[in-house]
């Protein structure tokens, strides 16, 4: 497991960014648990919750086209996931990406961490652009796209929904 960045939380609390792997499925699989009904529909953009061979498709990543960093602490209890940050190539230059934070994690500054570092990840591996979709009602999303330079548009036919756009520097 590679450690990207060490980070404090405001209280101190401290953070290991990582890449994510198949032997995470466990940590993964509670960090998913612990989302409030609102964290996951906002994530999935649909009520539905995982099935166990998506939690393992989501820790058993294939590098050649996805990255998947996952923000942990520990605490009394062993080792706990705050968030995960991903993306999945679309075309040789252009990736999807999708960020979730536990629910007593946002609004703490950790989601601008980790969007970071998977953005510097992306340019390394070359990317021309990131894009995203989330709800118009979604203001932490929102708030955090604009911050880190993504364009926001709205999505035609759905006023519900933006499409969020970065362009990597240094690339068409």
């Amino acid at each position: 497991m590679t450690v990207r960045t060490s980070w404090a939380a405001r209280d101190g609390t401290p953070v290991t960014i990582r890449d994510i792997s198949a032997d995470d499925l466990a940590l993964e699989t509670e960090f998913v648990d612990s989302l409030s009904s609102n964290t996951g529909y906002q994530r999935l953009m649909s009520p539905r919750r995982l099935s166990a061979a998506e939690l393992r498709r989501f820790t058993d990543i294939d590098p050649g086209r996805e990255r998947a960093l996952i923000a942990v602490t520990t605490d009394g209890r062993g080792e706990r996931q705050l968030g995960v940050a991903r993306y999945v190539k679309t075309s040789r230059d252009q990736a999807e990406l999708a960020i979730v934070l536990r629910d007593d994690w946002q609004h703490r500054g950790l989601g601008t961490v980790l969007l970071q570092e998977l953005i510097a990840y992306a340019r390394q591996d070359g990317l021309a652009s990131l894009f995203g979709t989330t709800f118009s009602s979604n203001a932490g999303m929102l708030r955090l796209a604009r911050k880190l330079g993504f364009q926001i548009a709205g999505q035609p036919g759905d006023a519900g929904v933006r499409q969020l756009t970065l362009r990597l520097e240094g690339k068409p």
